[in-house]
Formats: C-alpha cells, sequence, structure tokens
C-alpha cells in the first residue's frame, strides 16, 4: 500500500509503494539521497532487532550471522533500488518537462513585458556597423527576467564575445536552460531560441509585435525549444527558417528538438507552451512559424 512521503531536502511530495520502505535512492526532484522512514504503523518482524543468544553459539558463529544478515540485507536494498529506479527516472523526467515548461512560460511573459514597455517584441539581433548581428534578444530580455544586475554588467559597445561579455557566459540565467539538457547550465548554452525570418515574429534585426499578428496566436510559435548546439545564450543566433525542414528532434543545430522523449516545446504567441510530438508534420510547423500566413492547422493533428 503506498504511503505519503516528503523529500527533507527539496519538500518534494510523493507517494512510495510500502515494499520500499527503509531503503535508499536519489529524490527524483533534486537528486539527492533519501531514506524512505519506517511508519508507526508497521511492526513485527520488519522493525524488531535481532537477538542473538550468546551462550547457544560462538563468537564466530556471530560474526558469520551478522556478516550474512548485513549482505542479505545489503542484497535486499540493491534489489529493491533496481525495482524502483524507473519509477525515479520517470518521476525525474516529469519534473524536468514541468520546468521547462515553466522556463517557456517565463521567457514568455517577458517577451510581453518587453513589448508593453518598448511597443515591440525584442529584434532577435542587435547589428553591428556592417549588419553583422551584434547583441541577442536573449540580452535585452535580461531586465524582464528580473536579471537587472546582469544586464548592467553587459557592455553594449562591444560584441557579445568581447572581453567584458565573454566572461558572463557562465552566469546563464536559469530560465534559458532545459534542466534535462546536460550541459545547458555547465557551458551556458541557451536550450531555448527564435526561428528569424521575413514572415516570422522575430525578422532578423527588425521589431514587430505580437498585435500585428494575423494568424491565430494559439497556433503561432514565438519561442522554440532546442537541443544541444553549442551556441551560448549569448550568442545573437537562432534558427532561421529558410534554413529549416520543420522537424521535431530532426537534427542538431537548425531544427526544433529536446532532450525529452518523443518531442519539444514550443512557446505560443498567446503565452501558452505547447510540446510537439515529433510525428507533427512538417507543413504544419512551418505554417506556425509565421504570424500572417492564415495557414489551417488543425488541433486534432496536433493532438490537443
Amino acid at each position: 500500500m503506498p504511503i505519503p512521503f516528503t523529500c527533507p531536502h527539496c519538500g518534494l511530495d510523493t507517494l512510495v509503494d510500502d515494499e520500499y520502505v527503509g531503503q535508499r535512492g536519489p529524490c527524483a526532484s533534486c537528486g539527492k539521497e533519501i531514506t524512505v522512514p519506517y511508519q508507526s504503523s508497521r511492526e513485527g518482524a520488519d522493525t524488531m532487532p535481532i537477538v542473538v543468544r550468546r551462550r547457544q553459539m560462538s563468537t564466530g558463529t556471530i560474526v558469520l550471522l551478522v556478516f550474512a544478515g548485513l549482505a542479505s540485507a545489503a542484497l535486499v536494498a540493491t534489489i529493491a533500488f533496481v525495482a524502483v529506479f524507473p519509477a525515479i527516472g520517470a518521476a525525474r523526467t516529469m519534473v524536468h518537462k514541468r520546468s521547462c515548461e515553466s522556463n517557456l512560460i517565463q521567457i514568455g511573459l517577458a517577451l510581453r513585458a518587453y513589448e508593453a514597455k518598448h511597443g515591440t517584441l525584442p529584434p532577435a539581433y542587435i547589428p553591428d556597423a556592417n549588419g553583422k548581428p551584434m547583441h541577442s534578444w536573449r540580452v535585452l530580455l535580461l531586465p524582464f527576467l528580473a536579471e537587472q544586475g546582469l544586464h548592467s554588467r553587459y557592455d553594449f559597445n562591444e560584441p557579445w564575445d568581447g572581453p567584458n561579455n565573454a566572461q558572463l557566459t557562465s552566469h546563464m540565467p536559469a530560465v534559458y536552460g532545459c534542466p534535462a539538457d546536460p550541459d545547458a547550465h555547465a557551458l551556458g548554452e541557451t536550450s531555448y531560441m527564435v526561428i528569424t525570418g521575413a514572415e516570422t515574429f522575430f525578422p532578423d534585426a527588425e521589431a514587430t509585435s505580437i498585435d500585428l499578428a494575423q494568424d491565430d496566436l494559439t497556433t503561432s510559435i514565438l519561442v522554440v525549444e532546442t537541443q544541444v548546439s553549442g551556441v551560448t545564450w549569448l550568442n545573437p543566433r537562432d534558427l532561421k527558417s529558410e534554413r529549416m525542414q520543420y522537424v521535431v528532434n530532426g537534427g542538431f543545430g537548425q531544427e526544433m528538438g529536446s532532450h525529452h522523449r518523443e518531442g519539444a516545446h514550443v512557446l505560443l504567441a498567446d503565452g501558452a507552451v505547447l510540446f510537439l510530438d515529433d510525428a507533427t508534420p512538417a507543413d504544419y510547423i512551418e505554417g506556425m512559424a509565421t504570424m500572417s500566413g492564415d495557414e489551417p492547422i488543425r488541433w486534432d493533428v496536433l493532438d490537443q
């Protein structure tokens, strides 16, 4: 019968099968080692200590029995851990997906706040005098993600990889990294990009507005999740619409994708987050990437 358990480290509430009482393993949320405690209702052999009658056996026998008991307990603990590992992995996967979804929701709110202040969304990048991308929208969004201090340390007089700005790579805000990506925070690589191009919400160095969109905002993409691409969060590099095949998890660097199973998250223009299945038709995704293409998007195909 499942029993309630709360992680003493992160406070995650969950239900644990009573067969794992007394066993150790990593918390599905924080990864720290936890031990499922015995419940007061469990009595009898599970909670009673073993008493050895010294007058009936020699010291050597006692040592052998104790050693055998410890070995048996270790074996039982190992078997129990192996049995519970898939459940722990599934719980961790769900926590990662929820955290990733939350990241995109926060980014969406920040984009709306930026638009409310400046009248437009941030451009995909700010160019230098020669038109070369110099500063990313991710940097422009910092004040609206409660990162004013980090924003003030960024020098807009030098490129994103200049001597001062390059030092900020390791200070990537948590909201820019999916927890399922092992390299995101370790290397300061972004897990989220925009799709750039003439018909998108981010027409390169130009700025547009969500209010100008003619397509249904509930099926229009603002930001997408990406796989490992080697792009740091400061790098003014995103996905180029003309180079995409519009497949999910179909390639590194130039397509949307994730470290989640069978799909990837996208932030929609209405602020909602959608998990697109790997099998989503490419023409549907391409239609969702535009802001005024008037492409028909069927919700049943999106599995909603």
